[in-house]
Parts: C-alpha cells; sequence; structure tokens
C-alpha cells in the first residue's frame, strides 16, 4: 500500500476510534473500586461496606445557630419535612427519635412478645415477670398511655399487655439520647439512596441539600448554619481531587512531552504526525479497557497519560537514528524492529506483572499499557515512515550525551569499583528498610474536612461504618446464635466501659433457638394466679381489665428472618446482614470502643471476631507489597526469558539487564539509608521502571545502527520524555501519582546513566 494510502486510512480510523471510544467509555472516580475490590472475601466485604453499606450512605447533619433567636426545633421540623422530598433521600430524621419507618416496624413485632422479650430469658424472666412488681408495671403502662407516646404504646399494648416486646427493645433508646440540641445545635442523620461512592449522584444530592438548606435559612433570616459530614462528602471530594490530579497530569505531561519533542527535532509538522499516533495508542488503550471492564477509572487515565512518554518512545529511536544516519525511515525502521518489538515486549511484561500484583486499580491500566504499546509500535513500523516521508527532520544534539558516553569508557575500572563496594554495602543497608504498615499514610491530605468530620460526629452517636463485630456461620439460624451470644458478651464489655455502645440485631432478628426459650419461659411463668395479679393490678390502676387484661399465648408462628428481611425491617437492617460466599455474616455496629480489649473479650465465640477497616486496609497494603515483590522477580525472569530467544547469548542477556537490576538495588539501598517508609506502590514503580529500562539495555546492546553515540543519544532522548511524563504524576495531591512518580524517575534516570558504565563494548556483534 502506497504512503498516500496510508495517511488517508489513518485519518479515517482516528476519528472512528474517537467516537466509538467515547460511545464506549464510562468513567468512574471510586477509590474504593481501584484499591480494593480484590478477590479476598474480606477485601470484598470491606468494598461492598464502603460502596453500599448503610451508614457508609449516612449523611450527619448539624445545624446550629448563627447568633439569632430564632426556633432550632421548629426550623430542625421544617428542614427535614423539606429534605425528605428531595430526590435519592431514602428517609432524614433528627436524632432525638427514631424515624418513622423504626416507630412502625417496632410496633409490628407486638404479636411475638411471647418469643423476643429478653436476650437472656432465663437471667432476666425472673424479674419481669415477678408478681409483686406488677402493680408498678400497671401504673406505668397508665402512665405511659396518657403521654406523648400513648398512641404508639396503646398500638402495642392491645396485643402486648405487659409491653414485653418493647423490652427486648429497650437496648435501642440509648440510640436516640442526649444527641440533639447540644450546644444549641440540632442533628439530623439522612439516608441518601445511592451507593456511598457515587460521587456523581452525592454531587447532586448535596448541592440540593444546601440549596434545600439556604431557602429555608433565608425564610428565617439566615439564622442559622450547616455542617455537613459522612462517607458521602469525603467521596465527593476525593472525587473532586482526583479529577483535578487527572486533568492537571494529562496537561502537564502532554505539553512536558510536546515541549521535549520540538526542543528535540524541531518540526511541528512531525509533532503533529507523532501526537496523533500517541493520541491513537491512548484511544486504543482507553477502548480495550471500557470493554474489558464495566467501566475506566480516572486513575487509570491519569496513569495512561503518562504512557505518552513510553510510547513516543518508539518513533524518536527511529527519527533520530534516520536523522544521523541519513537513511530513510523506511529502512530505519526495518532496521531497528527487532529492538523495538522486544523493548515493548518487556515494557507490556512489566505491566502485565504489575496487574498480577492483586492491585485491582492496576489490572485496569495493565490492560491499557498493553493495548496502547501495542498500537504504538505497530503505528511506528508501518505508519510512521508514510506520515514523515516529505518532512526533512532535524535533531538537536543534547548535551553531554558523548562525554557521559567517553567517560564511562575511560574510567571503567575506577568506576566499576566504586559500583562494587556500593553493592557489598546494599547488603548491610537493605535488611534496614522500613516497610510502611499504615494504609491511611496512602490516603490523600484532607485534614481540613477531617477536622469538620470530627465537629459533626461530636453531636452524634460515635457509631463508624469501618469497625464492628462480624458474625459468619453456614446457615441464618447458627449465625443468629453466634450474633445473640456475641450481644450477651458485647454487653458485659459495654458495663465494663470497654465499649461505650453496640447496635445489636436482636430483636430485630431473632434465632428459633431462642424464641423457644423465651416461649417456654413465657408460658411457665404466665400461669393462672400471675394473670389473676395483673387483672387486680390493672384495676388498681384505673385501666381496662377486658382491654388489657387478656394475656395471650405464646404465638405458634415464629419470626422468620427471611420474612422479616423481606419487610420494612430489611432496610433497618440494610448494612447488618452481609453478602458472603462463605455462607452468612452478620454485623453488630460499635460505638467508641478499645480494640485489644473488645478482641479479648470475644475471645472464644465461634465465628464471632472483631472486623476494622483500617487493619483489613493494612492487610492488603501487606499483601500487594509481598505480591509486589514477587511479581518484580517473575518480571525480570521472564524478560530475561523472551531476550534470551532472542539473543541467544547469555552474556548479552546479563548486560542487557544489568542497568536495571543495579539502579534497583541502590534505589532500594538509597530508601533504607534516608529511612524512607517503602509501600508495595514504590516496589510497583520500581517494577515498572526496570520494564522501560530493559528497553535501553535492548538498544544498547543490540546497537543495530553500529554507532553507540548515536544509539545512546536516541535512548537519552526517550529518557527524557519518560522523566518528563512520568514527571508530571507527581503534580498529584493523590499519593498514588507522586510515589509512582518518584520510584519510576529515580528507576529510569539511573538506569539511564549506568548503560555506558555496565555494558561494555556495545559495538561487539
Amino acid at each position: 500500500m502506497s504512503f498516500v494510502w496510508r495517511k488517508r486510512w489513518f485519518l479515517l480510523l482516528f476519528p472512528l476510534l474517537l467516537a466509538l471510544t467515547i460511545w464506549q467509555i464510562r468513567v468512574e472516580s471510586d477509590l474504593n473500586a481501584f484499591f480494593t475490590a480484590t478477590d479476598d472475601e474480606d477485601a470484598r466485604l470491606l468494598s461492598g461496606l464502603l460502596q453500599s453499606g448503610e451508614l457508609s450512605r449516612r449523611y450527619l447533619l448539624v445545624v446550629e445557630s448563627a447568633g439569632g433567636t430564632a426556633d432550632i426545633e421548629r426550623f430542625s421540623a421544617d428542614f427535614v419535612q423539606q429534605l425528605a422530598r428531595l430526590g435519592g433521600v431514602e428517609q432524614v430524621w433528627s436524632t432525638s427519635q427514631p424515624p418513622r419507618d423504626w416507630i412502625d416496624a417496632v410496633a409490628s413485632y407486638a404479636p411475638y412478645h411471647g418469643r423476643i422479650f429478653s436476650l437472656s430469658p432465663e437471667d432476666e424472666g425472673p424479674e419481669l415477670f415477678e408478681l409483686q412488681g406488677l402493680v408498678s408495671r400497671a401504673e406505668g403502662l397508665k402512665q405511659t398511655l396518657l403521654s406523648p407516646q400513648g398512641g404508639f404504646v396503646k398500638s402495642i399494648a392491645k396485643q402486648d399487655p405487659l409491653l414485653l416486646s418493647l423490652n427486648g427493645f429497650k437496648g435501642m433508646q440509648s440510640q436516640f439520647q442526649g444527641q440533639t440540641q447540644v450546644n444549641g445545635a440540632g442533628a439530623l442523620i439522612l439516608q441518601s439512596q445511592p451507593p456511598a461512592l457515587d460521587s456523581v449522584a452525592h454531587e447532586h444530592l448535596q448541592a440540593a441539600i444546601r440549596s434545600t438548606f439556604d431557602g429555608l435559612n433565608a425564610e428565617f433570616g439566615q439564622a442559622f448554619r450547616l455542617s455537613m459530614a459522612g462517607v458521602p462528602v469525603v467521596s465527593v471530594a476525593a472525587h473532586d481531587e482526583i479529577n483535578r490530579d487527572v486533568t492537571l497530569v494529562s496537561t502537564v505531561s502532554s505539553i512536558a512531552v510536546v515541549s521535549v519533542f520540538l526542543l528535540l527535532f524541531r518540526s511541528f509538522v512531525a509533532l503533529h504526525w507523532i501526537m496523533m499516533i500517541q493520541a491513537t495508542a491512548f484511544l486504543f488503550g482507553t477502548l480495550a479497557v471500557a470493554l474489558s471492564f464495566s467501566y475506566v477509572h480516572s486513575l487509570t487515565l491519569a496513569l495512561g497519560a503518562s504512557l505518552i512518554g513510553i510510547c513516543v518512545d518508539y518513533p524518536i529511536h527511529v527519527m533520530v537514528h534516520g536523522i544521523k544516519h541519513r537513511t530513510p525511515l523506511q529502512e530505519v525502521v526495518r532496521l531497528l524492529w527487532p529492538s523495538l518489538f522486544m523493548g515493548g515486549l518487556t515494557t507490556v511484561i512489566g505491566y502485565i506483572a504489575l496487574g498480577m500484583t492483586g492491585f485491582p486499580g492496576f489490572e485496569q491500566i495493565a490492560v491499557f499499557a498493553l493495548f496502547s504499546i501495542a498500537a504504538s509500535l505497530s503505528l511506528t513500523r508501518w505508519l510512521l515512515p508514510a506520515l514523515l516521508s516529505t518532512n526533512k527532520l532535524h535533531v538537536a544534539q543534547l548535551p553531554g550525551i558523548a562525554a557521559w558516553i567517553t567517560f564511562c569508557g575511560r574510567r571503567r575500572k575506577t568506576l566499576w569499583l566504586v559500583l562494587i563496594v556500593a553493592a557489598l554495602s546494599t547488603v548491610f543497608l537493605l535488611p534496614r528498610l522500613r516497610w510502611m504498615d499504615d494504609m491511611q499514610k496512602l490516603a490523600m491530605n484532607m485534614d481540613l474536612l477531617k477536622q469538620q468530620d470530627a465537629t459533626v460526629r461530636s453531636h452524634f452517636s460515635s457509631v463508624e461504618p469501618g469497625r464492628f463485630v462480624l458474625i459468619q456461620a453456614d446457615d441464618m439460624e447458627t449465625a443468629l446464635q453466634r450474633s445473640e451470644a456475641a450481644e450477651r458478651r458485647l454487653q458485659l464489655l459495654k458495663n465494663q466501659g470497654i465499649v461505650s455502645e453496640y447496635h445489636g440485631l436482636f430483636p430485630w432478628l431473632v434465632s428459633e433457638s431462642l424464641q423457644t426459650r423465651n416461649a417456654a419461659f413465657y408460658e411457665e411463668a404466665v400461669s393462672e394466679p400471675f394473670r389473676l395479679t395483673w387483672r387486680k393490678a390493672l384495676s388498681q390502676a384505673g385501666l381496662s381489665v377486658d382491654k388489657l387484661g387478656d394475656l395471650a399465648p405464646v404465638s405458634e408462628q415464629t419470626l422468620r428472618p427471611d420474612v422479616v428481611l423481606n419487610s420494612e425491617v430489611g432496610q433497618i437492617l440494610s448494612g447488618r446482614v452481609l453478602k458472603s460466599q462463605q455462607g452468612v455474616a452478620l454485623a453488630l455496629w460499635l460505638g467508641r470502643h478499645d480494640p485489644a480489649k473488645l478482641s479479648e473479650g470475644l475471645r472464644g465465640l465461634d465465628g464471632v471476631r472483631y472486623f476494622s477497616q483500617k487493619e483489613q486496609l493494612n492487610r492488603l497494603a501487606s499483601q500487594y507489597r509481598d505480591s509486589a515483590l514477587r511479581m518484580l522477580a517473575v518480571g525480570i525472569l521472564v524478560m530475561a526469558f523472551f531476550i534470551g530467544i532472542q539473543q541467544r547469548n547469555p552474556r548479552k542477556v546479563v548486560l542487557t539487564l544489568l542497568p536495571s537490576l543495579a539502579a534497583t538495588l541502590f534505589i532500594f539501598a538509597g530508601w533504607a539509608l534516608i529511612g524512607e517508609e517503602v509501600s508495595f506502590l514504590h516496589v510497583i514503580g520500581l517494577l515498572l521502571a526496570i520494564s522501560l529500562c530493559v528497553d535501553y539495555g535492548i538498544f544498547f546492546v543490540e546497537n543495530r545502527g553500529r554507532d553507540s553515540a548515536v544509539a545512546y543519544h536516541a535512548i537519552a532522548a526517550s529518557t527524557l520524555t519518560t522523566l518528563v511524563s512520568f514527571g508530571a504524576l507527581g503534580l498529584g495531591k493523590t499519593p498514588t501519582l507522586p510515589i509512582l512518580a518518584l520510584s519510576v524517575s529515580l528507576g529510569v534516570g539511573v538506569g539511564f546513566l549506568l548503560c555506558p558504565l555496565l555494558i561494555a563494548k556495545p559495538n561487539a556483534s
């Protein structure tokens, strides 16, 4: 096919590829999907809780007086009513009382009073059914019926005169006491419908909440101010920061690569075609990810933008050799193709190893790199000569390149001695490496948001979505029995001050075993003398014996968990009955607590353990680190294997790998020397650096142009584009990006400098 037709087909392909990519792409900024969505059971559990658990979908709203005298209770009541009408709001309530559907759900439990009145019927039952206490209970019932809650209690008392079902729910009262009107503030809880990490939906919802508040506050003379906290607030802030990072990194990386290219070749026409090639490669990578996954993560796009500096290396090598040797690009690309192909292959191997570390986000990046590099190589091989066939190209002489090669040649023995001493020193330095054991150090710096969150949460219960007691079993009945044992233990720990409060599942869900025990105790306790004494107590209190004196027998129908979870109670228990591949998982939410003492207090309970989001994230970080180190070794071995197939010379294989391996060793030693905390991201960055440095070794060892100065000049140009593109990652606020920028830049830079020193006689055939 002629060069003219190749150009025409390319110009037709590009807009079609762009349109197809835009049609298929769905960008996601969910950090949870990037960091924690792994095959590990606990990681899946954590991922699900962060994404859709009830607590993670809650907004904590605090309305405070701005100095006026307006009625904060009336304002809060009006605010609740208006918020309830917003799209995306599941329910909203004041912390001083349960939401309406909770009250209705509690009332629906009255027929089961004989089965759910106690978590420990043998211990609590004797006091509950004491004959001497019936007079005071009848008087208490009378006072309750005359109280503002009388209507609610009356609906229960018709079926449960002793209010035994409410005894089961007494633990819930602490959740709604003393949390409102704190320092003149009204505290509200808003339960949202969208998953917690659906940042786009929550951005709209937060805007609607603020707009609603501003409108109502204007009616009250701007007398109040609103503060907001919760996982969705952090999610939206993180989404905004990531979007800024993606835009900044992509822009700076592109501008930097363009500037370097113009500095080297001083041709806007060549720049136009090279950027078209790289844009096409970028679109191929993006489309491949969109088709392979259900979304493209924004961090994938940010790191993908850095691939511009890698993919542009292939055209640069061809152009530098063509200009220096005054040879047509079509001949040059044929000459260099084995080196180009092997360099691209080793880079792809590095990215595939990266995708196999277990880090979910890097699976996307591996796919992106595979297709982007394949596209860039193909376009360089078969299209680049056609695009630049009529252009006169020039290349700038980078200062110091020839001088460094000459210096390394003259001082090789001395420099090798220095390197050997340095390598031996690493034996003493590497054991001092400090591994990062707290994954929160990789989180974004949101100190102001954290301070606001802490201030808002001071008005609320301290229950957190990331800390709970996890119960696991093969079936629901066993899980509920274990949950009830855990709740009895938690009550003891609460009495000891080890945990401030907990939100259990009893009596929303009750095991059949406990229902049977309650029923047996009830039938035995509610004897004929008990019934007569109760009627006398009602008469003495002035209550209707006909309506309240009939103590019904135990309901023959048990409280079935499947029926409960398919009722309105299922929504109340959202986030506490968890999906598990190994059976049933239940969560008991915790307030302030001592983790060590709590774990010790739960010891001995089958299927019960303390679960901490922070500890799970740290465990994931440790797994990622170990996996990254394994894949670092595997990646090097696989690269060596393919290089060996091509070179068929063990010495050349070692020489090709030596600069990148030495650079990695010295960088690890340097981090150990300065006390840098090394995370799995540092290791991953060095894995990428090795895959890139091996390219330099390939070009320098093979030296197909038979001119080491030209080969090293091309390597220098590609190193420069790689450094500026990956260096742009350092501008991001998401810690992942600066760490990768540091690791890759150090690895590439040191490896480049070591090439002419460690690879002797590159012209040798």
